[in-house]
């Protein structure tokens, strides 16, 4: 019962730091998205999901790095990518539980996947397939302050997604005016004086 009560804690203190996150500067955000991923991977501990506790302090690593190769213009390099493959899979591996702990092993890679990639729109949908399956494992494994977590991420991507189509439509209406209204045919036009 205790460790019940323990992962509901950290999985809701993980919920409010992350929606704290949403609202900061890129720096705050990232500091908050740790910590929250701290407190996220506590609740797994607490509840002895190994698997989901040390995959999840894996990728707060794996963001820390991915961040500051983007913070230096550069792109992360395949090996690094690789490596925290290797080390999601060797932590499977090392403490698999049963078949649920393949969705953490699962959700790792795709996550990593899509942080390396370079379309916003690709990565969000990257991010979909993840936050559903973290759902359903936490829901199963009575981690609901963290269901409701990954439910908001959920939502927050289709947000995400959503607004990427819509600015992209707008950037294709703006090209498709300034070409009109740049175009040679319409210098050519003579308006008549009335």
């Amino acid at each position: 019962m205790t460790s019940f009560i323990l992962s509901q804690i950290f999985g809701g203190i993980a919920l409010v730091l992350v929606c704290i996150s949403f609202f900061q500067n890129k720096r705050c955000f990232l500091i908050l998205q740790c910590a929250s991923n701290l407190f996220y991977a506590g609740g797994f501990f607490a509840s002895l999901s190994f698997v989901a506790g040390i995959n999840t302090c894996i990728s707060i690593i794996r963001t820390i790095a991915i961040y500051f190769y983007e913070k230096n213009g550069k792109t992360t390099p395949y090996y690094i990518t690789l490596l925290f493959f290797i080390a999601y899979i060797i932590v499977t591996i090392l403490f698999f539980n049963g078949y649920w702990d393949i969705i953490p092993l699962t959700t790792s890679i795709l996550i990593t996947f899509a942080m390396v990639m370079k379309d916003m729109l690709a990565v969000n949908y990257m991010l979909l397939l993840p936050n559903f399956l973290l759902i359903i494992y936490n829901i199963f494994n009575a981690f609901y302050t963290s269901s409701i977590l990954n439910l908001i991420g959920f939502i927050v991507t289709i947000i995400a997604i959503i607004k990427i189509y819509k600015n992209r439509k707008e950037d294709e209406s703006y090209k498709i005016i300034r070409k009109i209204a740049f175009s040679k045919q319409i210098s050519k036009i003579k308006f008549k004086p009335k």
